[in-house]
């Protein structure tokens, strides 16, 4: 729960002040203008920016230190990009040896190693090739193992949430709708916070939470759109996700 929240960068206001109320169970969908204020929000309710006003709760938590041990992001890239010239099984290593007592050697990641991180966000979903560069598989699968990776922290702490930042950066229109389908089923199991542009189609996922918010304080926005809002406004509804 979040009330009175704001943040302020050196170019003014970022977002807010917000009241936001995010259920504890299922999956909550965020969805505003895109920019750098829904980032900014998605920071702040994951622990990893402070309000510069107001309270946060979050998991019955109120310190950000507290909450970022607990909430996993992903999908913002300056946290957890994939490098892009490098092979998957490089990144499972790296996270094995993080996650594995200095004093102790980490062996290599294997396909056992990788099974036991990733399958659980990949589901039945084909895992891409342990020894493939990130640079060849697709948008989706990078964001799925960076989900996944979120998930089973190298400090092993227990997750209570997951927070994802930005649904549209996944731009193909099938593989968002597999993402979504993703991120439902993680949610049965813990709350799953997203942001999105456009909210999701009813008829696709009928059981979701819609906060419909404006965390776009910073961008100047005209008068005259110069268009028919109006039609602009039914056309983009017809092609919501």
């Amino acid at each position: 729960m979040a009330h009175d929240i704001s943040v302020r960068g050196e170019e003014g206001p970022v977002y807010g002040p917000l009241d936001v109320e995010i259920p504890g169970t299922g999956l909550t969908v965020l969805s505003g203008r895109g920019g750098g204020g829904r980032t900014a929000l998605a920071l702040t309710i994951s622990g990893r920016m402070k309000p510069r006003t107001g309270t946060l709760e979050v998991l019955g938590e109120t310190k950000p230190s507290v909450i970022r041990k607990r909430v996993a992001i992903a999908g913002v890239d300056d946290i957890d990009l994939l490098d892009r010239d490098v092979r998957i099984r490089v990144i499972l290593t790296e996270h094995r040896a993080w996650s594995t007592p200095w004093i102790m050697w980490a062996p290599r990641a294997d396909q056992d190693y990788y099974e036991s991180v990733c399958r659980p966000v990949f589901g039945e979903r084909d895992l891409p090739p342990l020894d493939a560069y990130v640079s060849q598989i697709s948008g989706l699968d990078r964001l799925l193992i960076r989900i996944a990776l979120a998930l089973r922290p190298a400090n092993g702490a227990e997750i209570g949430m997951l927070v994802m930042d930005d649904l549209e950066q996944v731009h193909e229109f099938d593989d968002r709708l597999i993402l979504v389908t993703v991120l439902s089923r993680l949610a049965e199991n813990i709350p799953v916070v997203v942001n999105a542009v456009n909210r999701l189609p009813d008829e696709f996922l009928p059981d979701y939470t819609l906060i419909e918010l404006f965390t776009d304080a910073s961008h100047l926005q005209p008068s005259h759109a110069g268009s028919d809002l109006d039609r602009i406004h039914r056309i983009a509804k017809e092609a919501e996700l």
